[in-house]
């Protein structure tokens, strides 16, 4: 029996249905130039060497498609909200029967962090082709959101229970205001008995605030600690399961799900045809053709990838140093259970699914669990 025809029993049927769409490039760039009028703003554009066509098209396929799920939701005479702004949509998720998210794949992370229940069911449909689809469906047109219905309606899906990450942490700064990694910026030249100033005014909140939180969000792909400034490394204490720690000093460590194993952890991981060529020729003495090169690159690019609804985790150590200070011994990758990671860092920050981050300084704690209560029940079009 599909979801809607299960909606039709009073107990079942999805009463209240959220919508959580992306704020398009136009609305975005509407509120950073609210002083500007629509012909102003898009004159701009054009000197700045932007195609402002294709900023309306985006912004005029996200409103088709807001406008045909609205129409098709008052047909079903489901109750119904459609939010843009991730904070007015978090109130609402507990109120809601089913979460849709309208955009792509960053769209559909943001909505996933705000369902804390494995009970609450959401699926994504993307109206711009050529963006990425990892969890979402690409439409063409309105049309094929009524084939969506349609598909729900005669049970053409199914439910992918896709695990997710719990973070414990513990340290300092845990209860400030997070911010996404985009925001960070530092002032420069800034005087330095205002740096002071605010540096004491920030460790006096902070004693006052527990030193252990479990975060609120569960990350669906990965969670990415470093230094936020690129070209300096962190040392880090790792504890894989019952394991023995170790030290490693890298440019980052993430910790992924199995839907991250196809995101940035398969990027971090990806091997040239040129590498393979060359270890092929140094172990066998023998050029591999390009055929060859491409079978052994599928295969070791998908022996990468584990199942989303996989109750383990992998971590990958990205750039790790293998000096002959450092052990050489350790493994930069592997699937654990359990991961305890232990900063040592200067500026360093602990980042959910790319956008969310905290601070994680020297002494700064992070244990990483997943368990079946914590997965995120999303339907899956066949």
């Amino acid at each position: 029996m599909g979801l809607l025809n299960c909606l039709l029993d009073n107990r079942h049927w999805p009463k209240r249905v959220l919508g959580i769409s992306k704020l398009s490039a136009f609305e975005f760039l509407k509120t950073t130039h609210s002083d500007l009028s629509n012909n102003q703003l898009l004159s701009r554009l054009r000197k700045q060497n932007i195609d402002p066509d294709e900023i309306l098209a985006e912004h005029h396929r996200q409103l088709a498609c807001e406008k045909e799920l609205a129409r098709i939701l008052r047909n079903l005479d489901v109750s119904y909200r459609i939010m843009k702004r991730i904070g007015d949509a978090s109130k609402c998720v507990d109120w809601a029967d089913l979460v849709i998210a309208i955009g792509g794949d960053g769209t559909f992370l943001s909505a996933s962090k705000l369902i804390t229940s494995n009970k609450t069911p959401i699926f994504g449909i993307n109206p711009h082709p050529g963006t990425s689809n990892t969890f979402t469906l690409a439409i063409d047109h309105s049309a094929d959101i009524e084939r969506i219905f349609e598909k729900l309606r005669t049970g053409d899906y199914v439910v992918l229970m896709r695990s997710r990450i719990r973070t414990v942490m513990t340290g300092e700064g845990l209860y400030r205001q997070p911010f996404h990694v985009h925001e960070k910026s530092r002032i420069q030249g800034e005087k330095r008995i205002d740096a002071l100033m605010r540096s004491t005014q920030r460790k006096i909140a902070d004693a006052l605030q527990p030193r252990r939180r479990i975060l609120p969000w569960l990350a669906l792909n990965e969670v990415f600690m470093a230094e936020f400034l690129a070209s300096r490394p962190i040392m880090m204490t790792i504890q894989a399961d019952d394991e023995e720690k170790f030290v490693i000093r890298s440019s980052g460590i993430c910790v992924c799900t199995g839907s991250g194993s196809r995101s940035w952890f398969r990027t971090m991981n990806l091997q040239t045809a040129e590498t393979v060529q060359t270890l092929a020729a140094m172990a066998t003495g023998r050029q591999l053709d390009e055929k060859e090169t491409c079978k052994v690159l599928h295969k070791y690019h998908s022996n990468l990838l584990f199942p989303p609804e996989n109750l383990k985790m992998a971590y990958m150590i990205y750039e790790m140093s293998r000096s002959s200070l450092w052990p050489k011994l350790i493994s930069d990758r592997r699937i654990c259970c359990r991961i305890k990671v232990k900063s040592m860092g200067f500026d360093a920050g602990l980042v959910l699914d790319g956008s969310v981050s905290l601070p994680f300084n020297d002494g700064s704690t992070a244990s990483f669990e997943i368990r079946p209560e914590y997965s995120l029940k999303n339907i899956i079009l066949r």
